[in-house]
């Protein structure tokens, strides 16, 4: 016990830090086996302030810890289905995008997804060109001096943008009643079109500049190849 004798004077002459302590006791864990009077000078205390019995503490201790791991199980699994949710969905817009037979074809189905599948409140895919050279509804088109005038500095630092827009941003691409407050503006990787894929939001903090976007960069990725194909077969 000479050693048990020198730990306990250390200990209650605070000479040992916590962390000396719980090394020890991971190096021994029969040390209260051994020694079970030891267990006496342990003082432990529920929140309420009495006290409670070693055994006691530890059943409490395991419970928190089940309890933890328990929680990060179901999490993972929301995950993990989500991520599953997500996918399948994924496959769904792709094959959208790539079984288009026209243009127009192409931008109402891509809208039709966003609004039905992911739940956007408005999408727009737009276009920056003269009317004529392009065979799509005229509400998709805006002229490219009014684009650079607006879009220049949403642009200016990353190819997607996410948050607050001004009413006259909201007006040019949702129109004067839509009453879109948020919206992420992606700008399409054409080398056929320039033009921007859109989604809005009449609600505050719905689209975060934190938000993840890597999905929408894969959207928009794939999205603008097949409309470059699509251009180029009808040319």
């Amino acid at each position: 016990k000479t050693f048990y004798l020198i730990f306990k004077m250390k200990l209650f002459s605070k000479s040992l830090k916590p962390e000396e302590v719980i090394n020890f006791l991971k190096e021994n864990p029969e040390f209260f086996i051994d020694h079970p009077e030891a267990i006496e000078y342990l003082e432990i205390k529920h929140e309420s302030g009495e006290a409670v019995s070693f055994i006691e503490k530890q059943v409490e201790f395991i419970k928190s810890k089940n309890l933890a791991t328990s929680t990060q199980l179901k999490e993972f699994i929301l995950n993990a289905k989500a991520n599953e949710l997500l996918f399948a969905k994924v496959k769904n817009l792709i094959s959208i995008i790539l079984n288009a037979e026209d243009l127009e074809n192409l931008l109402t189905a891509t809208e039709i997804f966003f609004v039905e599948e992911l739940g956007t409140e408005k999408c727009k895919l737009l276009f920056f060109t003269q009317e004529e050279l392009y065979r799509v509804n005229a509400n998709r088109i805006i002229e490219p001096e009014i684009a650079t005038k607006t879009f220049s500095n949403i642009f200016k630092e990353n190819d997607i943008f996410l948050g607050k827009i001004s009413n006259e941003i909201s007006s040019l691409i949702f129109g004067a009643k839509t009453n879109i407050r948020e919206a992420v503006i992606g700008k399409l990787n054409s080398e056929k079109i320039a033009g921007i894929l859109v989604m809005g939001s009449s609600k505050d903090e719905k689209y975060s500049p934190e938000n993840d976007t890597l999905f929408l960069n894969f959207a928009i990725e794939v999205l603008s190849h097949q409309i470059d194909r699509l251009i180029e077969n009808r040319d």
